[in-house]
């Protein structure tokens, strides 16, 4: 599945030299994603998706309802709907098969993008790696070489969008148009911005979400298991009151400390890691 989608790149060269590092251009042809999705098939089962926005200038934005949308796009905002793979068991069976070819360890997950001649989105970095499939369409892409920030746990921040443009000025950006069958991958923390060309944009997002499912959370969570077996890190946290202290916090923090000092001394292997890292070997040999 993952290979028909970058050809002619092939997914060995996609992961070591490019996935969640550099960003990727790949140039296809019309119609090379019509077996996952249409562009008819857009307006299809928007009562099923996890959310539909109205994104404006700035990065304004709110959350609309599907009798919204047609209001919305010829007011000129771009509709993004997130979550659009619940809606199209194409897309659900290709973001469960891609994650599995790859043992990819966080969701992978379909975003629909919608936008009327001119719109689009604003300067921005997001906390994914962001693949866009052009549908149908043109659009307008500028993004930076590097992340501003390395695998960022949220969004860039769209309170100060003078203070994002600043940071974002200082980097320069490379500027490209996706056609159809196109595809363009951004690691997360890149910063980006898009606007669709004369005759609009419908675009999908391939997204890789990592939160929560690190290096780091995969063995917090296997430590914690570990942890929770000693009394001295169950123990309620309390400091007493004023008048009868109870403990300080340095000494209660220092138990747990202790605790996994002495895990680590132990031998302890991060068991659960290692058995699915290789889990993941496994089942990319036999596909």
């Amino acid at each position: 599945m993952l290979a028909a989608l970058l050809k002619p790149v092939s997914v060995k060269t996609f992961l070591q030299d490019y996935f969640g590092s550099r960003p990727l251009l790949v140039r296809g042809t019309p119609g090379k994603f019509d077996k996952l999705f249409k562009p008819s098939e857009f307006i299809h089962g928007l009562d099923k998706v996890t959310e539909i926005r109205c994104v404006f200038g700035e990065l304004k934005q709110a959350t609309i309802s599907p009798a919204d949308v047609r209001e919305m796009f010829e007011a000129g905002a771009t509709i993004c709907i997130t979550g659009v793979d619940r809606a199209h068991p194409s897309l659900r069976a290709a973001a469960k098969r891609i994650a599995k070819e790859i043992g990819y360890a966080g969701r992978v997950d379909f975003r629909g993008y919608l936008s009327p001649p001119g719109s689009g989105f604003d300067i921005h970095y997001d906390a994914r790696v962001a693949t866009t499939l052009q549908i149908d369409g043109t659009k307008t892409w500028w993004y930076s070489d590097k992340p501003h920030v390395a695998f960022p746990t949220e969004n860039s921040p769209r309170n100060d969008m003078a203070a994002i443009r600043r940071a974002a000025s200082r980097t320069k950006l490379q500027k490209v148009t996706l056609h159809p069958g196109d595809l363009l991958c951004l690691p997360p923390g890149i910063w980006h911005k898009a606007q669709a060309g004369a005759g609009g944009s419908i675009a999908l997002n391939m997204a890789f979400n990592h939160t929560g499912a690190t290096v780091l959370d995969l063995m917090l969570d296997e430590l914690r298991e570990v942890l929770a077996e000693k009394p001295g890190c169950r123990e309620p946290f309390l400091v007493g009151s004023r008048d009868a202290p109870a403990r300080t916090v340095e000494s209660h923090m220092q138990t747990c400390l202790d605790e996994i000092v002495q895990a680590l001394r132990s031998g302890h292997n991060f068991s659960e890691a290692r058995r699915l890292s290789a889990s993941a070997i496994r089942r990319q040999r036999i596909a």
